[in-house]
């Protein structure tokens, strides 16, 4: 992790436009938390309050923009208000039902502003199909800023620091913190589902290292409607089904990046325990998950 002055686009008077509302350019540290979200950079508040930056992958090595030549509407390296304006929506959908969530801020669009001449260019980036990208950053307070899967380029060391950190903000021993991510994400998921919220993309680059669900685009919620001008496909048991095992898969992932011996079924059995403390119905009266639970679905 790479911590210097907001100067996240090499350039002074682009970090000051983007710099967080309410912050000193001259006292604002941001840090650079890895290859993987090198587009996106963390802007610390307080021990446990961040701000996570996103869509400044255009700047990454840059300015560098790669556009999909096979989907009609996706662009690398910058991120559209369109995104923008649906993650804030479900932000305030998710802050309805519970504060346990992250929390999208804002987002500032490069339109907005007067960039410097090599920047301007960006604010007429289209899609392949002509639509104009509108291109922003999404403001997002988190509890931490590193991901699950930001560990994969972190040294030992660096390993120790942010866990014994992670460790400390839930009150227990480092020996704990692999269970206590677990439980913890797996709640955040049984929240989401009694709500009525799909995360379909959920992954291990979604996650922080706090069991936060981070980066709401895809993520079906109700009444808010998806790119393609519809509400999603019916919140099915299977597309929960699913999603329970994307959170398990996760917490193996981070097992095994803290090189801890855990195995999928383990995980999953104590995920769904932690799960039905919130959603007991659709535990107990599900054949699939029972089925899991009993080691039948599982190769061991």
């Amino acid at each position: 992790m790479i911590a210097e002055t907001f100067k996240v686009f090499k350039d002074e008077a682009v970090g000051r436009i983007f710099l967080p509302d309410g912050f000193s350019y001259e006292k604002t540290l941001s840090i650079n938390i890895s290859p993987l979200h090198g587009r996106a950079v963390a802007v610390k508040k307080g021990d446990f309050d961040w701000i996570s930056v996103k869509g400044g992958g255009w700047n990454y090595g840059g300015p560098q923009v790669y556009l999909s030549q096979k989907d009609e509407e996706l662009i690398f390296g910058l991120y559209s208000s369109i995104s923008a304006k649906r993650e804030v929506a479900v932000s305030r959908a998710i802050e309805r039902v519970s504060d346990a969530f992250p929390k999208v801020l804002y987002y500032k669009r490069f339109s907005d502003y007067t960039l410097p001449e090599r920047y301007r260019q960006l604010a007429g980036v289209k899609f392949k199909n002509g639509t104009a990208v509108d291109p922003c950053l999404l403001y997002t307070q988190v509890k931490c800023p590193c991901r699950v899967a930001d560990l994969m380029y972190f040294v030992d060391k660096k390993k120790r620091i942010v866990i014994e950190q992670c460790s400390r903000y839930w009150g227990i021993s480092v020996k704990s913190y692999l269970q206590k991510f677990i439980q913890t994400l797996a709640l955040n998921v049984a929240i989401l589902h009694k709500h009525a919220f799909i995360n379909d993309t959920l992954d291990y680059g979604n996650v922080t290292l706090l069991a936060e669900i981070i980066d709401y685009e895809w993520v079906t919620a109700p009444g808010i409607k998806l790119f393609d001008g519809t509400y999603g496909l019916e919140i099915s048991k299977e597309r929960k089904e699913k999603e329970l095992l994307y959170g398990a898969e996760i917490c193996l992932q981070l097992a095994a990046f803290l090189q801890q011996e855990y195995n999928l079924f383990d995980i999953y059995k104590e995920f769904i325990a932690s799960y039905a403390t919130v959603n007991p119905e659709f535990v107990n009266q599900n054949n699939a998950i029972q089925k899991m639970l009993r080691g039948e679905e599982f190769i061991i």
